[in-house]
């Protein structure tokens, strides 16, 4: 659906004469891309919204994505896999959330292994997103540095204001799990990026 749409509108650029035809598949691309991040986004939120978390989902989706774009980790094979996988742990995080199943000492747990996970495996690669070796020292500076930035508005949250919160406990686990999960990926398949 999205790359028939993606090929209409940028084949109403190039009649138009607004792009040029060397750059059209790039601009397929980015429409396609942009119309499945905008999916995602709007699934995301309405998750939120029926679970009574509407603004804990924004702030799941501020806080994670960040970190998922210069960490990486597992990409699903197709657009489709990706919204359904992504679509699952917005609901899996709306639970834990809405139930309050992890305790402060849970999270802390979650906060310290998923830390680890991230600083030794960041950033992990994948077929679609391969990294030279310069891009992988910027990935990996940026993605620690986030890491570090979340982990101190924790301790903030936690320790100074005295706001439970298990949203970065619950974004940095589920992305060392994907970093753990794209490693035994690319090591299955042998491959190295």
């Amino acid at each position: 659906m999205f790359a028939k749409l993606a090929e209409y509108l940028t084949q109403q650029l190039e009649n138009e004469n607004v792009i040029s035809s060397d750059k059209r598949e790039l601009y397929r691309y980015g429409f396609q891309n942009g119309m499945i991040l905008t999916l995602n986004f709007i699934t995301s939120i309405l998750i939120g919204v029926i679970f009574g978390k509407a603004l804990e989902s924004i702030i799941l989706l501020a806080a994670y994505i960040p970190l998922r774009s210069y960490a990486g980790g597992h990409h699903s094979s197709s657009s489709e896999k990706c919204y359904i996988v992504s679509s699952l742990i917005m609901i899996i995080w709306m639970c834990l959330l809405k139930f309050q199943i992890l305790s402060t000492s849970c999270c802390v747990i979650m906060l310290v292994i998923g830390s680890c996970v991230c600083f030794v495996f960041s950033p992990v690669a994948g077929e679609n997103k391969p990294l030279d070796e310069l891009e992988c020292k910027m990935y990996r500076r940026k993605s620690l540095l986030i890491l570090l930035v979340e982990i101190i508005i924790w301790i903030i949250f936690t320790c100074v204001a005295k706001i439970e919160s298990e949203v970065i406990p619950i974004i940095i686990f589920t992305e060392a799990l994907m970093l753990l999960l794209g490693k035994i990926k690319n090591i299955r398949y042998k491959k190295v990026y």
